[in-house]
Formats: C-alpha cells, sequence, structure tokens
C-alpha cells in the first residue's frame, strides 16, 4: 500500500470513529436539552391548571389536559413517555407527560398534562440530519484536503524513490536528488547519496579488480597450456606421467574458459560496448547447428527443425552466436544416448527442446552462476547464466521449463 494511501486510510478512520463518537454525544445532548424543555413547559402548563381550578374554572382539554378527583392524596409527580391511541390510529402518538396531585379549595386531584412528541422528534430528526450531512461533508473535504497537501508534501519523497528506482551502480551517471524544504526528506537524500556514491566506488574497484586479475591470469595460463602442450609430446613420459599431464591440461582449459566468461559476464553489463547490426536469426542458428554436427554425430542425436524464414533481429553478432551456442550446447550435453532435439523459431520465440533426465533441483536455478546438474569437466556452470545476461541485454525474456522428459529453452524476442 502506498504511503499516501495508508496515511488517508488511517485519517479517515479515526475521522469515522470521531464522527460515530461525536455524533452519539450530539444526539444524547439535543435528546436531553429537548426533554429538558418539554418538562419545563409541562411543569408551566401543570401550574396553569392549579390556578384555573383555584377560580374555579372547569379544565380539561384531552387528551392535553386531564384533571381528576380522587379520595386519597398522593404527594408525587411523575414524568414518562406514553403512547396514546387515537380511534383512527393503529399505532399509538407519543406524548411526554406529567403527572401531579394537588390539594384545591379542599379537594384533592390528579392533573395530568402532555404533550405530543413528534413535533420534537421530528426537530431531532432534522438536526441531526443536518448535522450528520455537514459532518460527512466536512470529512470528506478534510479527506480530499488533507491527500492533496499530503501528495504535495510527499512530493520531494517520490520524486527520490522514483530516482533512486531508476539507479544503478553498474551505470556512470551519478545520482542526483532535488534538494528538499523538508529536513527530515533533506536529511534522507543526503544519506542516500552517500549510500549510492559508496556503493558506485566499491562496485567499481571490485569490477576493476575482477578484470585486472582476469587479464593478469590470462598470461600465465597460456604459458602453462604451452608448456604442457610441449611435455605432452614428450615421448619419454610413461602412461601415469602422460595421464597426471593430460589432467592438468584439461584443468587449465576449463580454467581458461572461466575465466574467458567471467570477463564476459562483466562485460554484458553496458550494452554500448557492442555494436550492433541486422541479423537474420534463421541463418545464425543454422550456421552454430553446423559447428556441432561432429557432437551431435558422437552422442547419435537427431534434429528436427521448424523455422521461420528471413527472421530479423538487430543485435551483436558474436553475442548472438555465444547465446545460440549455449543453448544448443546445454541441449547437447544434457541429452541421452540417440536422444531427440527440436529447434523452433516462430511468432517471435525461439524454443530448444531435448530429451533428457529430469532435474534435480528447481530448473530456474539452471541460470545462477556455477550451478551444475552434473559433475562434467566439460561444463563450468556459467553457459546459462551468460545465455541470460545476453538475453537481459537486449530485452528478451528467457524461460526453461521440464515436462514429460524434455528440457525447454525459450527464448522471446520483444519487440
Amino acid at each position: 500500500m502506498k504511503l499516501i494511501n495508508k496515511i488517508s486510510y488511517y485519517f479517515l478512520f479515526s475521522s469515522v470513529l470521531i464522527f460515530i463518537i461525536v455524533f452519539a454525544g450530539l444526539y444524547f445532548v439535543i435528546e436531553n436539552t429537548i426533554i429538558s424543555e418539554t418538562d419545563e413547559q409541562l411543569s408551566n402548563i401543570s401550574q396553569k391548571a392549579v390556578q384555573e381550578l383555584k377560580s374555579g374554572r372547569a379544565v380539561s382539554f384531552s387528551p392535553f389536559i386531564e384533571i381528576k378527583l380522587i379520595n386519597q392524596a398522593i404527594d408525587k409527580n411523575e414524568f414518562k413517555d406514553v403512547l396514546i391511541k387515537s380511534y383512527n390510529e393503529d399505532d399509538g402518538e407519543p406524548f411526554r407527560q406529567l403527572t401531579t396531585f394537588v390539594n384545591v379549595n379542599g379537594k384533592k386531584y390528579k392533573i395530568i398534562v402532555r404533550i405530543s412528541l413528534i413535533e420534537k422528534e421530528d426537530m431531532l430528526f432534522s438536526i441531526l440530519t443536518v448535522a450528520l450531512v455537514a459532518f460527512l461533508l466536512f470529512i470528506l473535504i478534510l479527506y480530499f484536503t488533507n491527500k492533496t497537501v499530503s501528495q504535495k508534501i510527499l512530493k520531494d519523497f517520490y520524486d527520490t524513490l522514483k530516482k533512486v528506482e531508476n539507479f544503478s551502480i553498474k551505470s556512470d551517471e551519478n545520482l542526483i536528488l532535488n534538494k528538499s524544504t523538508i529536513e527530515e526528506f533533506e536529511k534522507l537524500n543526503k544519506s542516500i547519496l552517500y549510500l549510492a556514491e559508496k556503493a558506485k566506488n566499491e562496485y567499481r574497484s571490485l569490477k576493476e579488480f575482477t578484470e585486472e586479475t582476469n587479464h593478469e591470469i590470462q598470461t600465465p595460463l597460456a604459458i602453462a597450456k604451452s608448456k604442457l602442450e610441449i611435455l605432452i609430446q614428450n615421448e619419454r613420459l610413461n602412461e601415469n606421467e602422460l595421464t597426471q599431464v593430460n589432467a592438468a591440461l584439461t584443468n587449465l582449459n576449463r580454467l581458461e574458459r572461466v575465466n574467458k566468461s567471467i570477463l564476459l559476464l562483466n562485460k554484458l553489463e553496458r550494452k554500448d560496448l557492442f555494436e550492433s547490426t541486422k541479423l537474420n536469426l534463421t541463418e545464425e542458428i543454422k550456421n552454430v547447428l553446423n559447428d556441432y554436427k561432429d557432437f551431435i554425430l558422437t552422442k547419435n542425436l537427431s534434429v528436427k527443425l521448424g523455422l521461420d524464414e528471413n527472421f530479423i533481429i538487430k543485435a551483436n553478432h558474436s553475442l548472438i552466436n555465444i547465446l545460440l551456442s549455449n543453448l544448443l550446447s546445454n541441449a547437447i550435453k544434457h541429452n541421452v544416448d540417440s536422444g531427440k532435439i527440436n529447434i523452433e523459431l516462430k511468432n517471435n520465440e525461439l524454443i530448444i527442446s531435448n530429451t533428457g533426465q529430469g532435474p534435480k533441483g528447481n530448473t530456474e536455478k539452471f541460470f545462477e552462476r556455477f550451478y551444475k546438474e552434473s559433475n562434467s569437466a566439460d561444463s563450468v556452470g556459467l553457459g546459462l547464466t551468460i545465455a541470460k545476461k545476453i538475453s537481459d541485454l537486449y530485452g528478451f525474456i528467457v524461460a526453461n521449463q521440464f515436462q514429460n522428459n524434455i528440457y525447454s529453452l525459450t527464448v522471446k524476442f520483444v519487440s
């Protein structure tokens, strides 16, 4: 949930809660005020009725005033709400009633005076309705005002957030944040700028160290390989010595492939290092397939093609060659003897499928660096990592899955 929405929801919730409390209190106050005024009116009417009785005039106006002679004097006054039914109404009409007992001119009377509460209830309803509408309108105005003001106050925060989201330590561009008039946001900006600069410097140092190390490794590797290749031709070596030299040479070759792969991965951080041209992907697939012809024959694999002719993309020729080589190499290495490879290029998708054994883990891990399911010395665990990196560089979407003993790699060319 966005910060601005959360603030608005909390404000709305607290406003509604306050409204319920205030509205209940308002209802209680108004109702008690109306009852107090009504009771005061009833007391005045009762006193006037007593004065009329003292003057000898008859007083009776049912159901508002009723006077009865009684035999026993009672010292009691009582206010209460009653319902009185008329002849043509099923429901009773609400009245507020005062019952008093008085002694006038030696006679004992029971005086009942009443006031209809219909008008009072109508007035209470009207007051509460007006209060309700006014309060709801007030809450809505405050809600949208609060949201607008909050958006303005948090504008600096959202500007910073957007720039941080688009910031990359791999880019040469520095992070630039707008100055804020709010002290807390300005402190946040300074902290973010400090961390961004620190991260860029550490990344740059690590990248330079990695590149320099990899480049420095190339020369001793090449020398060691050449010495071993000369040594392996020595006829005086026995079988055990040849085996050891071969093992050393194999591991040096593997180390050289790892080193070159890491160098390539580092370069793939920047698209501008690779010149792009229009390529016929169908022709590139056929060329790479021809390069792997001997390996396919060695494992007695059958290859089925379903390619759209003249499928054109714009990318670097070497990188596309590496991408296709890694995908096809993966399909050959992890295939079974006398297995199948199916290559389809249609609907902006390249799908390379091969028969094989089920994976030991999640297929998504295949794209991670140095992840290997086999202990083969030919594999360094970077082939699919490089393929995914090249795809990400050009905005291609790469995915894989294993189903019914068929492993599939899909590259979707997003235009």
